[in-house]
C-alpha cells in the first residue's frame, strides 16, 4: 500500500504545472475551503507582495518620467565673505569646479581685503521642443508599468496554480488515508474472528498468524498515509504562507462528492498570463530602441532669469584708481544691481550620434532576445495544453472505469469471506480480496481527483479561470 501511496503523489508532481485555482462556494465553519486558500495565499505569500511592490514602483517611475514636462524652476540666495583679486583673461570652468571672481582689478595687485556681497537669482529653463525625447521616456516608463503589472498577474496566476494543485493533493491524500482506516477496520474485525476460531481449534493456527501480518501491513499503509497527507498540508500552509498550527480542515464538498462535467477543449491560449508577461517584455524592449533613437535629436530651451547682486566694492574709485573696499556687513549685503533675461537655446551633442547608434543596436539585440524568448514560451504553453487535453480525456476514461472496478472488488470480497465464513476457502482467498479491495478503494479517489486536477491543468494553460468555474456550475 506504501507503493500506491507513492504512486499519488508520483502521479501529483507530475501533473504539478499550470493548474488554475477557483474558489468553491461552500463554507463552513472551520472549514478552509480552496477560495479562503487563494485569498490568504494572495495576502501573505511574499513573492506576491513583491511584485506588488514592484508595481508601485513602476507607478512612481513613470509619474517621474511625466514630470519631466514641466520646467525647471530654480532659485538661490547667497551671502559670501571673500577677496576679489583678479587679473585680465579667461580660463576654462574644469565642470564647473573653478569658482568665478568679480570685481575690480586692482592697480596695486593683490590685497588681503575682503568683502560682503550678496547674491539671488530665479531661472527658468524649459523645454519647449525635445523632439519627442520626453514622450520617449514616458513611453518606456509606461511600457515598464505594462511590465510590473504583467509580471504581477504572472506571479499570481502561477501561485494560485500550485496553491490549487496542492489543495486538491491533500484532499485526495486525505481521503487515501480514510481509505487506509477503512482497510485496517475490515482486517481488525478479521482478526477477531480469526483468532476466536483458532482458539477454539475450528480453523488452523497459520490462519491467525497471517491475519496478523496483514494486520501489521494494514498499520503501516495506514501509517505511511498519514505521513503523505501531513507532509501535503505542510506544503499547503507554506503556500498559503502560513508556518505552524493545526492542518486546514479541507472542503469535500466539491471535489471528491461531484464527478466534473464535459469540457470544450478545443481553445486558444492567447491571454495565458505567462505570455502576456513575456510580450509585454519584448513590448518594452521595442519601446526603449525608440527611446535611444529619440536621444540623438537637439532640444529646444526657454531660458528666462532674474538676478540681483549686492557687494562692499564701491563703483567709486581712489585718486590712485583703485576701487574702494568696504568690509562691513551691512555695506555688502543690500542689493545694488538687478538684471533680468529672457531667450531660447538649443543644444545638439552631434558626436552623440555614434554612441547612440551603437546603444540602439545593442538594445535591439536584447528586443531580438526578449522576442525569441517569447516565442519559445508559446510553444512550450501550446505544448502543455495539448498534453493536458490528451491527459483530462485520459483521466476521464479512468475514473469511469474506477467504480467498476471498486464495485467488483467489494463483491470479490463479499463472496470471499462469505466462502471462508463457511468454511469454503482458505485465509490465503481472502487475504488476496482485502488487498484488492484496498487498491480499487484508491483508484477510485484517485480517478475522480485527476480529472479535476486535468481540468485544472488545461484551464492553466489556456489562461482562463472560466473553464474550470463553468465546470463548478
Amino acid at each position: 500500500m506504501a507503493g500506491k501511496a507513492h504512486y499519488i503523489v508520483a502521479f501529483g508532481l507530475g501533473l504539478m504545472i499550470p493548474f488554475l485555482a477557483i474558489g468553491q462556494s461552500h463554507r463552513e465553519e472551520g472549514i478552509v475551503d480552496l477560495n479562503t486558500a487563494l485569498d490568504l495565499a494572495k495576502q501573505n505569500y511574499p513573492s506576491i507582495k513583491s511584485k506588488v511592490a514592484g508595481k508601485e514602483a513602476a507607478t512612481y517611475e513613470l509619474r517621474s518620467m511625466q514630470n519631466n514636462y514641466l520646467p525647471n524652476f530654480i532659485v538661490q540666495g547667497q551671502v559670501t565673505d571673500a577677496t576679489s583679486n583678479q587679473v585680465r583673461g579667461t580660463f576654462f570652468p574644469n565642470e564647473g569646479t573653478a569658482i568665478p571672481t568679480s570685481g575690480g582689478i586692482k592697480v596695486n595687485g593683490y590685497t588681503q581685503d575682503a568683502v560682503w556681497t550678496s547674491f539671488a537669482t530665479g531661472l527658468v529653463n524649459w523645454k519647449l521642443f525635445s523632439f519627442g525625447k520626453y514622450k520617449a521616456a514616458v513611453d518606456v516608463a509606461r511600457a515598464g508599468l505594462t511590465t510590473a503589472e504583467a509580471d504581477y498577474q504572472n506571479e499570481l496566476f502561477q501561485h494560485q496554480i500550485k496553491v490549487s494543485d496542492a489543495y486538491l493533493l491533500a484532499l485526495m491524500l486525505d481521503d487515501m488515508v480514510k481509505s487506509q482506516q477503512s482497510n485496517l477496520a475490515r482486517v481488525k474485525a478479521l482478526k477477531e474472528v480469526t483468532t476466536a476460531y483458532t482458539a477454539s481449534g475450528l480453523r488452523p493456527g497459520v490462519d491467525s498468524s497471517l491475519v496478523n501480518a496483514e494486520y501489521s501491513k494494514g498499520i503501516l499503509s495506514l501509517l505511511e498515509a498519514r505521513r503523505l497527507a501531513k507532509e501535503q498540508h505542510v506544503q499547503l500552509k507554506e503556500l498559503v504562507g502560513i508556518t505552524g498550527g493545526n492542518d486546514f480542515l479541507l472542503d469535500t464538498t466539491v471535489f471528491l462528492k461531484q464527478t466534473p462535467q464535459q469540457i470544450e477543449t478545443h481553445r486558444d491560449f492567447a491571454n495565458n498570463p505567462r505570455l502576456l508577461f513575456y510580450k509585454s517584455i519584448a513590448d518594452l524592449n521595442q519601446t526603449r530602441v525608440k527611446a535611444i533613437r529619440r536621444r540623438e535629436l537637439p532640444s529646444i530651451s526657454l531660458l528666462a532669469a532674474g538676478w540681483a547682486r549686492g557687494s562692499g566694492i564701491s563703483d567709486k574709485l581712489k585718486d590712485n584708481g583703485d576701487f574702494i573696499y568696504n568690509s562691513s556687513f551691512g555695506a555688502g549685503v543690500p542689493f545694488r544691481a538687478y538684471n533680468y533675461m529672457i531667450g531660447f537655446s538649443t543644444i545638439w551633442n552631434v558626436t552623440s550620434l555614434f554612441k547612440t547608434g551603437n546603444e540602439a543596436r545593442g538594445q535591439r539585440s536584447v528586443a531580438k532576445m526578449a522576442e525569441e524568448r517569447y516565442n519559445e514560451e508559446n510553444l512550450k504553453v501550446a505544448g502543455e495544453l495539448e498534453r493536458a487535453r490528451f491527459r483530462y480525456q485520459a483521466a476521464l476514461d479512468v475514473a469511469r472505469q474506477a467504480p467498476i472496478q471498486l464495485q467488483a472488488a467489494q463483491d470479490a470480497f463479499d463472496q470471499a469471506k462469505a466462502r471462508y465464513d463457511a468454511g469454503l476457502s482458505t485465509i490465503l482467498e481472502l487475504t488476496q480480496t482485502f488487498a484488492v479491495l484496498n487498491r480499487a478503494e484508491v483508484d477510485a479517489s484517485v480517478a475522480k481527483g485527476n480529472v479535476w486536477r486535468s481540468i485544472l491543468q488545461f484551464a492553466a494553460a489556456r489562461g482562463d479561470f472560466s473553464v474550470f468555474t463553468d465546470n463548478l456550475k
